[in-house]
């Protein structure tokens, strides 16, 4: 019976992660076919921008929710700070809508797209819950669930209207009518423990999911540094065409949400309970399958991407092959830089994450202003891809340096309490 629950929270969180991960695809499809590549170059750029403040609101994030074992924190704590976070959230949106000078058109998009991801933050609260009580598979049914019902609204609304504004609140009531229906159903069937809002629990949790934040934020900045340079410099048709290079580098992305996922709670217990050994033979099959998914969407890449992408989204990408092979060898390093942050969250290594984060940040910023202004494209996609480099190269160095101090650390705990016995 346990072996069947997971297996179905494998298969589920596999078939959830994938729905997700492939909305902002699908999305892009859709709106470069129906409302041309200037408008799909906003639509893009809205919905990348929506997904780096969607950290805002997701603050910590289910990784960290889930191997929480300090006992100090409740479950409806994270709720009630996922709450302000996601207010957070939406101040922000606005403020940089007004920041940049967007009009009413563009800020409007950018808005409905925030409070779309802004719904999306908050249920990661819930599916931690849901989560940490063996039912992962729910999880992915609510996942699957609103990404197909979103695509299809956005479709439906966008193909007889040709309204982008109008598609895009259709998504965004998707969201919060399965929210409501479905994921507040699954937490009154496992066991939440209700604890009253206090501050001291709230600005804890600020505090100890700071540097968690600032980290994922950062990371996610780090993968669209080059989108704001094209923003700025170029065109909004060179936006689309950056978008749909870019795309398939998110599969890459999707295949480290599968490896890392199911993974989460072994990790937690192999750090709680000094299993050293284990530790190491997970990270070790992580990285490995990192590396055989990375080798084989390479290579499949290399024959059938450029004329694939145009079968789909009707735009010419011959020109561009090269940036989109830099991309798919850049996407490799990142899949494998996502999965290695999230073992280093689970060690609570974050402020370590956080100081490479902020650096690799400048040197990413600069240089994606500097190639894009002189290469345009091509620009973009060396950026992030040198980008990539650093990052899997500095957390493999901090993840085995980070093991090896555990080792030590377990043995002397260990010899102490042995000491203490006799």
């Amino acid at each position: 019976m346990e072996k069947n629950i997971e297996r179905k929270n494998v298969i589920w969180n596999m078939i959830g992660a994938s729905a997700n991960a492939f909305t902002s695809l699908l999305f892009s499809i859709i709106v470069t076919r129906i409302n041309g590549t200037f408008d799909a170059g906003i639509f893009i750029y809205s919905f990348a921008t929506a997904c780096l403040f969607y950290f805002i609101g997701n603050y910590c994030g289910r990784t960290f929710q889930v191997t929480d074992i300090s006992k100090k924190n409740s479950d409806t704590d994270y709720i009630y700070n996922r709450l302000i976070t996601c207010f957070i959230m939406m101040v922000v949106t606005v403020l940089f809508a007004l920041i940049k000078g967007y009009d009413l058109y563009k800020s409007s998009i950018l808005i409905i797209l925030c409070l779309y991801k802004c719904i999306e933050a908050f249920a990661e609260s819930l599916y931690a819950v849901v989560q940490k009580n063996g039912k992962l598979y729910k999880v992915g049914i609510s996942m699957f669930l609103k990404a197909m019902l979103a695509t299809i609204i956005l479709f439906v609304i966008d193909y007889f209207t040709k309204n982008l504004l109008l598609a895009s609140v259709g998504t965004l009531v998707v969201n919060i009518v399965l929210i409501l229906l479905y994921d507040f159903k699954n937490i009154k069937e496992v066991k939440l423990e209700k604890t009253k809002f206090t501050k001291e629990a709230n600005i804890r949790l600020f505090k100890i999911g700071f540097f968690t934040f600032v980290l994922t934020f950062l990371g996610t900045y780090l993968i669209n540094s080059p989108r704001y340079a094209i923003d700025d410099l170029l065109e909004n048709n060179l936006q689309t065409i950056f978008g749909i290079i870019i795309m398939p580098a998110s599969f890459m992305g999707l295949l480290g949400q599968y490896i890392i996922q199911p993974s989460l709670t072994k990790l937690a217990d192999s750090i709680e309970n000094k299993k050293y050994n284990q530790l190491l033979k997970i990270i070790r099959t992580l990285i490995l399958l990192v590396l055989i998914a990375g080798i084989l969407v390479f290579a499949v890449a290399w024959f059938l991407e450029a004329p694939v992408l145009k079968l789909v989204y009707g735009v010419d990408l011959i020109p561009y092959f090269d940036s989109m092979m830099i991309i798919i060898f850049g996407s490799v390093l990142y899949s494998l830089s996502f999965v290695l942050s999230a073992v280093l969250i689970a060690m609570r290594k974050t402020f370590g994450q956080t100081i490479i984060y902020g650096i690799t940040s400048v040197i990413s910023t600069a240089m994606a202003y500097t190639l894009v202004k002189e290469i345009g494209i091509k620009g973009a996609s060396i950026t992030y891809t040198v980008t990539m480099s650093i990052m899997a190269i500095t957390f493999l160095i901090y993840v085995l340096i980070s093991a090896k101090k555990y080792k030590e650390n377990w043995k002397i705990n260990e010899g102490i309490n042995n000491n203490s016995n006799i």
